[in-house]
């Protein structure tokens, strides 16, 4: 009954009393030879009793997590205590003596007092595991350093379960599956689907904790701390905001303004007292004339209208060198924002606003979450960005998506540890300056290696990856797959190209100035048209008056 109701598993300890007769057999040269024979029947009977109970077990369901225990009395006194358990549930049964208890004295272990590491060895039995394989030319690649960015966390995974099995000595039946799992119609596919029908033991591959998949399967150790995000190039400054107002602040804006105010008012004062000094009738000069000296003197420009007096020319030279000092500082600002990069994209909002373009690594899993996105942010960076219907796909190869986002403004998700060999690899020195990430698209913890929820070996599958652990075996095969972020070197010899983007303001108002001034001609046009018509209207008005009379 125990055995049908799944009682012999690891939530219970049993301990089974043998209650077995047991007899001092006396060998000395006075003992008759009735009490000779008797012993030797009794001790007959109680290896036939022996037998019969270890072909009961063998029929029940004690696997490796099961923790029974026979106690088989020697003495009056003094019981002997062995483990049985099957490593699987077609072999045999194994019985080990793991101590004595005896009146007094308690339990006397002889081994280590716990079970999972008393059964490490596993005597080449046949564990079951299933790993992930999204790339075809994986299989010939897996104990080599070739095409390490390709199924990179498959791979590191797959060297470390190697170092599990040794210490495990255990026989391995891998099977490959393209796909970690998801839930379709009630029922799992790829990995969780082999852990949830019970056809394999462990997989040797790691997937994402998800909620889903905390009833279907048993998480046990994280192996690899490995990370996908959103990596970019910082765009340049220009990209983000209209450099041509940030060289000044605006306090110095506002008295900038002011002071050429003030001295183009100065300049129109001297001007009209010049021409009053003079009496030259025939020069004019208005509040436009002045303006367009002052806007002159601004843009480096010359002008038509020159004083002739004292103060006039004083004034000019304040105005000149007031605007040249405010002219090298304003140029100087200039070219260090063409060169410089933003840091406003903090957020995933700021990403999304931005304007540049997004993708995402072409693998079952990226395809899955970014698909199965529910917020608003998320579900709009996937329909808007990353697959717009009508137009082509943002999921790009690895090597595709990271040319993009060197040659700037594009920023592509995948997994950074294998990202970052690539990049250093293939970007100049000035390109691995400025990379950014953001982590937060698929906010989940670290990949874990899953079991069965069946499995007996999940104990000691747990003890073993502790071991790789300490003794650095994990770290060692993490740094051989994973690289870290590249360094920024060359930063100082970079050459920064501007763009039509970075004249993207002046290009503006240039072509606002032409708009105005476009419409400011028709406008003369049009008036002039209109004088010259009432003009001519009223002289022919006086030449019928002048005939009429």
């Amino acid at each position: 009954m125990a055995n049908e109701l799944q009682m012999l598993r690891t939530q219970y300890r049993w301990l089974l009393l043998q209650n077995s007769d047991y007899t001092k057999c006396s060998h000395s040269k006075k003992a008759s030879s009735s009490q000779t024979s008797e012993c030797v029947n009794r001790t007959r009977n109680i290896n036939e009793t022996a037998d019969e109970v270890d072909t009961f077990l063998e029929q029940l369901n004690i696997l490796l997590d099961s923790d029974v225990t026979i106690a088989r009395r020697v003495s009056e006194k003094t019981f002997l205590l062995l483990e049985v358990y099957k490593r699987r549930a077609l072999e045999g049964l194994v019985k080990k003596r793991i101590g004595v208890w005896s009146e007094g004295n308690g339990v006397q272990l002889i081994t280590s007092p716990v079970m999972s590491a008393r059964r490490l060895n596993l005597h080449k039995t046949l564990l079951k595991a299933v790993m992930v394989v999204t790339d075809n030319n994986t299989m010939a690649h897996l104990d080599d350093n070739v095409d390490k960015h390709i199924d990179t966390y498959t791979k590191t995974n797959y060297a470390q379960f190697k170092y599990v099995t040794e210490i495990l000595n255990a026989s391995v039946n891998m099977t490959v599956t393209n796909t970690w799992g998801y839930s379709v119609n009630g029922s799992w596919t790829g990995l969780t689907g082999f852990l949830q029908r019970e056809e394999a033991d462990v997989g040797s591959t790691g997937m994402f904790v998800l909620k889903e998949r905390l009833s279907v399967v048993n998480f046990i150790t994280a192996t690899t701390p490995t990370r996908s995000a959103f990596l970019y190039r910082r765009p340049p400054l220009s990209f983000m905001t209209n450099i041509f107002i940030l060289p000044f602040s605006r306090a110095v804006w506002l008295v900038s303004v002011a002071l050429i105010a003030v001295i183009s008012f100065l300049l129109y004062c001297a001007f009209r007292w010049e021409f009053r000094q003079i009496g030259d009738e025939q020069q004019t000069m208005n509040w436009s004339d002045v303006f367009l000296l002052s806007l002159g003197a601004l843009c480096q420009q010359g002008s038509t209208l020159e004083a002739r007096g004292i103060s006039g020319r004083i004034i000019s030279v304040m105005l000149y060198i007031a605007v040249i000092l405010l002219y090298t500082s304003y140029s100087a600002c200039i070219v260090a924002l063409l060169q410089s990069t933003t840091d406003s994209i903090r957020t995933l909002e700021d990403l999304y606003q931005s304007g540049m373009g997004l993708g995402a690594v072409d693998v079952v899993y990226s395809r899955h979450f970014f698909s199965a996105a529910s917020d608003p942010l998320r579900r709009a960076i996937y329909t808007q960005k990353v697959s717009p219907p009508g137009r082509r796909s943002n999921f790009l190869s690895l090597n595709e998506g990271l040319e993009r986002v060197r040659k700037g403004l594009f920023a592509f998700h995948h997994e950074l540890g294998t990202g970052y060999k690539i990049i250093s690899d293939t970007f100049l020195e000035e390109e691995k300056c400025g990379l950014q990430t953001i982590t937060c698209f698929v906010d989940f913890v670290d990949p874990w290696i899953s079991v069965s929820k069946q499995t007996p070996f999940k104990e000691i599958l747990s003890i073993a990856y502790r071991i790789i652990h300490e003794r650095g075996l994990q770290v060692r095969e993490n740094l051989r797959y994973y690289h870290k972020k590249p360094e920024c070197g060359g930063l100082g010899s970079s050459f920064v190209s501007v763009g039509i983007i970075d004249c993207y303001p002046a290009l503006l108002a240039l072509l606002y100035g032409l708009l105005c001034s476009v419409v400011v001609l028709l406008l003369e046009i049009l008036a002039h048209k209109r004088f010259h018509h009432r003009f001519g209207l009223q002289v022919r008005i006086s030449e019928e008056k002048k005939g009429h009379l």
